[in-house]
């Protein structure tokens, strides 16, 4: 079968318009997902580049060859951006430009020897393609099901560069083999026909489960305190008491003294920063995904420990909040916590959380600011 390369150029310009155009839209409807401008400005320059270099007669000219590839490394450049903006990192102008300014300053040099200009081109881009790769491997938030394909697809491309630039300087004599050592062929196209489709696909396909994730982490996360709310709280308290079988838990429930009266006194806003206050104080004692927010001005834990154990954590937190409070709001003020605590094996959670309310409430009955243990 013979591939008319024209044809091929003109398939794939119009494609790559189309996936990168495609790319910015789908930035357009949530502008949280920066990096997707930044993998559609990609594509487009990508565009440019084959477009100008390619659908021209004759030769391409010395300013042709200049640009056009300057282009096309740019757009490398922005592939590399737009994976590190996925990551929440910095670093975007030098990153972006750098394998460009190298390829303008030593194209006078090289632009005798074809060979060369391959060399150089293509290691430029392979080295942007294994950063692209190694950014979204090692510095990667969340693990990522989608973007443990994009790793291995732009892998694969260095790899492809770096093989190509190779080609320059060694052919093989395999016809479809020199072909990508050629500044372009059919085999260059309908590689890159297969492979930028795939590329854009999985790029969507990582912003749509990164979002996912977030919707779903959001929905688990106290929007105020940024701590567990009370459906994480107790989803986490199950599976922990799973875990533990037939050993001891304590449950310690928390319960701010007078807030209404705080609220009145100092402001909502002042009452909003002392629930945040006390879950920072929960964060300091406990250890992670053991506490949440039951909502309102309570919060439970869930612990591996024993009764007097659980008792004198209590009262470490106890006190720790009431200095904090005082210096968040004033020496006068009485910013205090009630605490329930209650201790079992083998219990079921609404059992141990039953409990811990009862000694709560005997907290309050007894005078607020104590501990009382079930």
């Amino acid at each position: 079968m013979v591939l008319d390369p024209a044809s091929l150029t003109v398939a794939l310009v119009l494609l790559t318009a189309v996936l990168g155009t495609l790319l910015i839209f789908s930035w357009t409807l949530n502008r949280r997902l920066s990096a997707l401008v930044w993998w559609g400005s990609a594509f487009w320059l990508l565009v440019l580049a084959i477009g100008w270099a390619n659908l021209g007669r004759g030769q391409p000219s010395y300013s042709v060859l200049l640009l056009a590839n300057a282009l096309g490394i740019l757009s490398y450049g922005a592939l590399y951006v737009g994976c590190r903006v996925f990551n929440s990192r910095g670093g975007i102008l030098l990153p972006a430009t750098l394998g460009a300014i190298v390829w303008i300053a030593a194209f006078p040099f090289i632009y005798g020897s074809q060979g060369l200009r391959l060399l150089l081109a293509s290691a430029i881009t392979g080295v942007y393609a294994a950063l692209s790769s190694w950014e979204l491997w090692r510095h990667a938030p969340q693990a990522l099901a989608s973007q443990r394909v994009v790793v291995l697809l732009l892998a694969c491309l260095a790899g492809f560069n770096v093989m190509r630039g190779l080609l320059g300087l060694s052919l093989t004599s395999v016809p479809w083999i020199d072909g990508f050592a050629q500044r372009w062929s059919s085999e260059m196209a309908l590689f890159l026909v297969v492979l930028c489709p795939t590329l854009a696909f999985m790029f969507l396909a990582m912003s749509k489960e990164r979002l996912k994730l977030e919707y779903k982490q959001a929905a688990l996360v106290d929007e105020l305190t940024g701590i567990p709310n009370r459906r994480a709280f107790l989803q986490g308290a199950s599976r922990m008491l799973d875990r533990l079988s037939d050993r001891p838990a304590s449950s310690l429930l928390f319960d701010l003294d007078n807030f209404k009266a705080i609220n009145d006194r100092y402001g909502h806003e002042a009452g909003d920063r002392i629930l945040t206050l006390f879950a920072r104080t929960l964060a300091e004692h406990l250890p992670k995904g053991s506490f949440g927010r039951m909502g309102g001005e309570e919060f439970a834990a869930i612990l591996p420990i024993r009764e007097r154990e659980a008792a004198a954590l209590a009262n470490r937190i106890r006190g720790a909040f009431a200095a904090a409070g005082m210096a968040a709001l004033d020496a006068d003020a009485e910013v205090t916590v009630s605490i329930g605590c209650a201790t079992a094996s083998q219990a079921k959670l609404e059992d141990l959380l039953r409990q811990a309310d009862q000694a709560l409430y005997r907290a309050k009955e007894f005078g607020r600011n104590r501990v009382v243990t079930a």
